[in-house]
């Protein structure tokens, strides 16, 4: 007889003012696991239990991820929608941008920058869910677009300073799961969410990634690398830890 795949479900915990989205895995394990992502909570459980055990791992899971959104407040606002209205400022690189909101009838989404002002236009009947994802979708690349040069040239001057490696591609992308990344083709991809921090931030990233053309892992001797080039590196490391889950679009 097969065994049963391995299969997924969503729930919602209602926590005070805030819902937030728990993605539970049933999978072919011994014990539960519980962890907290960016924007939902996973819950990991033994497929084969008995319904009673199984509520048991659940409750003790909702009440962990509870305690642990209440004790950190950072972790609570990476659950609040971000709102945007007509008005709102948006500071990227140390330039503020006011945000031009219009709605109509139709189904298109567009946007477009014109000096300090991004303006974007859009369908009239999006739920607030659809029109938050939609303005990040569209804020994200109109600014990828206006400092894909600026941060192009700032990896080229690192890279020419201090390591002197061949680059294939720089790529800024719309990416919440980690803050850059190097492949051994020699393709380097930011988060253009860190248009949105410090740019001693913006430097470490780019600095921590060029040193994977030297070593492609985290050895001691990658670090070593790293601290040469960036001898206060730990400073972005805790800038990210305080600060990086409340930056995005």
């Amino acid at each position: 007889m097969p065994k049963p795949g391995k299969f997924k479900e969503i729930q919602f915990l209602e926590l005070e003012d805030i819902q937030i989205p728990v993605e539970i895995h049933h999978e072919w394990r011994k014990s539960a696991r519980v962890s907290i992502g960016r924007d939902k909570a996973i819950i990991r459980l033994p497929i084969l239990i008995a319904s009673s055990t199984k509520e048991e791992h659940m409750n003790w899971a909702k009440d962990w991820i509870a305690k642990k959104i209440k004790k950190d407040q950072n972790l609570k606002s990476s659950f609040f929608p971000k709102t945007y209205l007509t008005g709102t400022i948006i500071e990227v690189m140390g330039t503020n941008y006011t945000l031009q909101l219009n709605e109509k009838d139709g189904k298109t989404a567009t946007g477009r920058r014109i000096d300090k002002t991004i303006y974007i236009n859009l369908p009239s009947n999006l739920s607030a869910n659809v029109r938050q994802k939609t303005c990040q979708k569209l804020i994200h690349r109109i600014m990828s677009q206006t400092y894909q040069h600026h941060v192009k040239k700032r990896v080229d001057d690192l890279n020419d300073t201090y390591f002197k490696k061949e680059i294939n591609e720089i790529q800024l992308r719309n990416n919440s799961s980690n803050w850059g990344s190097c492949s051994s083709n020699k393709n380097i991809s930011l988060s253009s969410r860190l248009l949105l921090a410090p740019a001693f931030v913006l430097d470490y990233i780019i600095i921590h990634e060029l040193a994977h053309l030297v070593h492609h892992n985290h050895s001691a001797a990658y670090w070593k690398v790293v601290e040469k080039v960036m001898p206060n590196y730990m400073e972005a490391e805790n800038w990210l830890k305080k600060s990086g889950s409340n930056i995005n679009w």
